[in-house]
């Protein structure tokens, strides 16, 4: 079992989050608003990591104001990604979520080559890999907002299954779209967000202690953001329901066991490896739509999600590729360049890898 531990660790992390993701819908069509959730989830996660960050801390270089301000900024984006996520769900479906989410890495990578993060040379094979990846993406993408189609006819549709109720025609497209915008905007600001933790880790490498600080400055943050905007004082009373779970499974199973999950196989198996698990997501989830919302599949999300894989593996094809051979040169540098082979590529090297990396999370 040892060979095959971290296939079987990223397996439940997908099942974990196929698990949030349709605990969360339940929860928001319970009446649960999306404001409310995002302070409890944080300070959920804050009360679990903050122990851990303690006793596990390690030596750690020196914190500044500087760095302060950076995670100040990225727990902002933090919150800000998460209540548009939840704004998206609300007006969409758990499948739709989950195929627009393997469209996140292809995001990340064009945030990371703006910020100069990220090398692209559209000459070369990998290049032309991550280029057409990318595209595959965008369009799959644009195909599940915007392409419905037929019912796709599957062996578990019980003959003569009803339906969950629905609006018009119109009024369902009109509300995906609104959907399907809240969760681009939610994924663009997470990218974003990947970047700068990237940066961060830079300046303080403890990772740990980074997570804890920007879940409690995301908790005050999304606190004052639902001051604004929820002014119903009974949305904040939690009852024992699956309002509560969701609170609870997101804050410690989300922000605690799983990112421990996900670490510990990159550690073992590189970004690579765990990002081929993300696809399956999309299909747990789908069924469990159905069995949970009645909820059946659209050609539209199946074709697009097709879309959506494709170009998803490519681009980490191309990663993969650009990986080893910055490996290889590390371990091969030319005679007379050792010394700034051994300075620069293996900053470059683990500049890249961490941008992959977090785009997992």
């Amino acid at each position: 079992m040892g060979k095959y531990t971290p296939h079987i660790v990223m397996l439940a992390v997908q099942f974990a989050n196929a698990a949030f993701i349709i605990i969360s819908k339940a929860a928001l069509n319970n009446g649960m608003s999306h404001f409310v959730l995002v302070v409890y989830r944080h300070g959920i996660a804050t009360l679990f990591l903050s122990p851990l960050a303690y006793f596990l801390r390690k030596e750690e270089t020196s914190f500044t104001f500087y760095i302060f301000c950076r995670i100040f900024i990225l727990a902002f984006g933090t919150a800000i990604s998460q209540n548009f996520y939840y704004a998206g769900l609300i007006y969409t479906s758990p499948t739709l979520a989950s195929a627009l989410g393997n469209a996140l890495p292809a995001m990340t990578f064009v945030m990371a080559v703006l910020f100069r993060l990220e090398k692209f040379h559209i000459r070369s094979l990998q290049g032309q890999a991550k280029l057409f990846g990318v595209l595959v993406c965008i369009g799959g993408s644009l195909m599940v907002a915007l392409y419905k189609g037929p019912v796709i006819p599957m062996l578990w549709y019980p003959r003569g299954h009803a339906q969950a109720p629905h609006n018009s025609q119109d009024d369902t497209r009109t509300l995906k779209i609104k959907g399907s915008l809240f969760l681009f905007a939610s994924f663009t600001t997470r990218s974003s967000g990947f970047i700068l933790q990237a940066i961060i880790a830079k300046l303080y490498p403890a990772e740990l202690s980074i997570t804890t600080l920007m879940c409690l400055l995301a908790t005050v943050q999304s606190a004052a953001i639902a001051l604004v905007f929820e002014r119903n004082s009974a949305a904040w009373v939690l009852k024992w329901d699956i309002q509560l779970l969701s609170v609870v499974y997101s804050g410690i199973v989300l922000s605690g066991v799983v990112y421990y999950m996900q670490t510990w196989c990159i550690s073992r198996r590189g970004p690579v490896f765990a990002s081929m698990f993300n696809p399956v997501l999309l299909i747990i989830v789908s069924i469990l739509s159905f069995f949970i919302f009645s909820e059946r599949l659209h050609l539209g999300i199946a074709l697009g999600g097709v879309l959506v894989v494709a170009g998803l593996y490519t681009l980490l094809w191309g990663k993969k590729n650009d990986v080893q051979e910055d490996l290889s040169k590390i371990m091969l540098p030319p005679v007379n360049s050792i010394n700034e082979s051994a300075q620069s590529a293996p900053v470059k090297s683990e500049a890249n890898m961490n941008i992959a990396a977090l785009a997992l999370a």
